[in-house]
């Protein structure tokens, strides 16, 4: 009987930067699947990989995270500039976007569902290239989008067509379909398809996913602004517009003042000129917490969110409702009658559809993804 060659142990002495180096990329590969490695097992895959004579992108993403908000914004230069991506920079990108789909943030209605069904387009077009049938992975993204068919289909060969037939009704399910569930768990199969699968070369997988860039690149930033609270801020060089006029917002006594930083950030001023109150609301997240507080801020329907408190009255017969909400850093409660909070709403809403307004929103969308 042959016997398997016995593994042979060695034991090296590294620095504490190549060991910390080794923990970054043991959390890339860890990442995803939930596989469970250790530091030695990172550092075989790499040695192996050194052996073959061919770049490991394990390494370079592992880089990458070390300044995780410079290397996206490198990212979005790369894509605003045409430059090639690299595909450690994708999969880096691509665990933000993980992060954007599965942890929530204060508005409920985000990420939107035509966000979700543009990243099972994108996630099928990198499928698309793979040189190698890849079942086990066709197991993995069923696993994540549609259980019960991996489960059904998991004692039996898997067709090709499947995955691309399932996922395809997904999509014109989210399209189509207002009340269609979100596939939470689909940013995890992008990332592993574009860390496992095995592609022709990255001119061809740029090439492939350029035209998703938009809605991917929002998507990531989101992830990276819920996980990392900082923007990803461009050079003012870069940025494709200029900082314009917004004319000032009046409805009963109220009036919205809105103005652009140096940086291109958004500020809006509420004039709420019956109360002498002046309530000022920034940065662009902020903003747009208190957008969606006021959306869904309903009787008997409390918002609880990072920047904001909100709540009403208990309906009683003799007592007008009132709407009532606080910012907790600065103990400020507004209330507001029920007429009053109408007009608001509708003032603010009608605010931010301003063409005018609508550049700067397009690119702080950029900076903080979609919250």
């Amino acid at each position: 009987m042959d016997r398997k060659p016995q593994q042979q142990t060695l034991s090296i002495r590294i620095s504490e930067a190549l060991r910390e180096y080794l923990e970054r990329a043991k959390q890339v590969i860890s990442n995803g699947r939930g596989e469970d490695v250790s530091t030695s097992d990172v550092a075989k895959m790499l040695l192996e990989s050194a052996k073959d004579d061919r770049l490991d992108y394990r390494l370079e993403m592992a880089d990458l995270q070390k300044n995780a908000t410079e290397a996206m914004a490198n990212v979005r230069t790369k894509w605003k500039r045409h430059q090639g991506i690299s595909r450690a920079e994708w999969i880096f990108l691509a665990q933000y976007i993980q992060i954007g789909c599965e942890e929530t943030s204060e508005d409920p209605d985000l990420p939107c569902r035509d966000s979700y069904a543009v990243l099972l387009e994108a996630t099928l077009a990198v499928r698309s290239l793979r040189v190698d049938r890849g079942v086990e992975l066709d197991r993995y993204y069923l696993g994540n989008l549609a259980p019960r068919e991996e489960a059904a289909l998991n004692e039996r060969r898997l067709d090709p067509d499947v995955v691309p037939g399932i996922v395809g009704s997904l999509i014109q399910q989210l399209r189509n379909a207002p009340s269609a569930p979100k596939p939470t768990f689909s940013g995890r199969n992008l990332y592993v398809a574009l860390r496992d699968e095995t592609l022709p070369n990255v001119v061809a997988l740029n090439d492939t996913l350029m035209p998703y860039m938009p809605t991917l690149f929002r998507l990531g930033a989101r992830g990276h602004w819920i996980r990392e609270r900082r923007p990803v801020r461009a050079s003012r060089e870069e940025l494709d517009f200029v900082s314009p006029i917004i004319p000032r917002a009046e409805s009963g006594s109220f009036f919205l003042s809105m103005n652009v930083s140096g940086q291109g950030d958004l500020s809006v001023l509420i004039g709420m000129d019956a109360k002498d109150v002046m309530y000022p609301l920034s940065p662009y997240p902020q903003i747009r917490e208190f957008s969606a507080m006021m959306t869904h801020l309903e009787p008997g329907r409390p918002w609880e969110g990072k920047e904001f408190f909100g709540h009403t009255d208990q309906e009683r017969p003799d007592k007008p409702m009132r709407f009532y909400f606080r910012r907790p850093k600065d103990g400020v409660m507004v209330i507001l009658s029920l007429e009053d909070w109408q007009c608001l709403k509708d003032l603010f809403a009608r605010a931010l559809a301003l063409p005018e307004l609508q550049p700067v929103l397009e690119e702080l969308s950029l900076v903080y993804g979609e919250v």
